[in-house]
């Protein structure tokens, strides 16, 4: 049954901003932890978020059996800030057959931002092939702004566009994950779930596999506190072409420690079976 699953992971690894007042905070002393974490969660996607260049550099280097797909924020035009949100692929597992990076604002196709949000925001687009399962699907993953909603409402509604698009052209099983910066029942996520019925598009959050008691908060300061039936901002959500085995907030610390400000959301899919015409019309 296992051979079936597939293990998805979306982790926010906190940028370093290099200031020295919590020496253990800086990701020089956090890299291998979060690393550790990631090869022992045995996910075969993850997508992180404020994934800076040198960080990048370092989870290349730690990570050598992940390829890691995706642009900056900035189009490599601001080095040192420009902000990543890359989907890892363990190598041995999958491949990527396309990868892109668009932004989340009304000229997604070029750098460009929404006017009332801080920074340019972005969402990574991946298609991967599964080779244990012969199935290829797609997987989003972005961070939306964290100060303005209307930012978010944006953010969400040209994600599910661009899935409406891509479907168009060949319609995949989908996962979407990444650091919404919003509560359960807030505007951007109640979009999300309710999608885009009129051409197709609908989306189970995967909190729906656990009991509330069970939905701890994903941000945490570094604090390692987490309250039952709290409020995530982190989230995964999938297409109906996926059943949600089972979820879980990771909540265990890293040789007493937490490589991030936030608990990483793990997720076991199961592909249902391909229907008949599915194939018929991809092949």
């Amino acid at each position: 049954m296992e051979q079936e699953c597939i293990r998805v992971l979306s982790f926010n690894l906190k940028r370093d901003f290099g200031i020295p007042l919590h020496k253990s905070r800086l990701w020089g002393n956090r890299r291998e932890l979060a690393a550790r974490l990631i090869r022992e969660s045995g996910a075969t996607i993850i997508g992180v978020q404020e994934l800076l260049p040198q960080m990048r550099e370092d989870v290349g280097k730690l990570l050598g059996d992940y390829s890691i797909l995706g642009s900056g924020r900035f189009s490599g035009l601001r080095p040192k800030e420009d902000e990543h949100s890359d989907i890892l692929v363990k190598k041995e597992s999958a491949t990527a057959q396309l990868v892109k990076t668009f932004w989340l604002s009304k000229s997604p196709e070029r750098l460009s931002r929404a006017y009332y949000a801080a920074f340019p925001r972005i969402c990574t687009v991946a298609e991967v092939r599964l080779s244990r399962l012969d199935r290829t699907i797609r997987v989003f993953n972005t961070h939306m702004d964290h100060l303005c909603g209307l930012a978010r409402v944006l953010g969400v509604k040209v994600i599910l566009d661009y899935m409406a698009q891509l479907n168009r052209e060949q319609r995949l099983p989908t996962v979407l994950m990444g650091d919404f910066n919003a509560k359960p029942q807030s505007r951007p996520l109640r979009l999300l779930r309710q999608g885009l019925p009129d051409r197709g598009i609908h989306l189970t959050d995967v909190y729906s596999r656990l009991a509330p008691q069970y939905q701890y908060n994903t941000l945490h300061n570094f604090s390692g506190k987490y309250k039952a039936n709290a409020k995530p901002i982190d989230y995964i959500f999938v297409s109906d072409e996926f059943e949600v085995v089972e979820t879980q907030v990771v909540t265990t610390p890293v040789d007493g420690r937490f490589p991030s400000d936030h608990f990483p959301l793990e997720a076991v899919l199961r592909l249902k079976k391909e229907p008949v015409c599915a194939k018929r019309a991809n092949g």
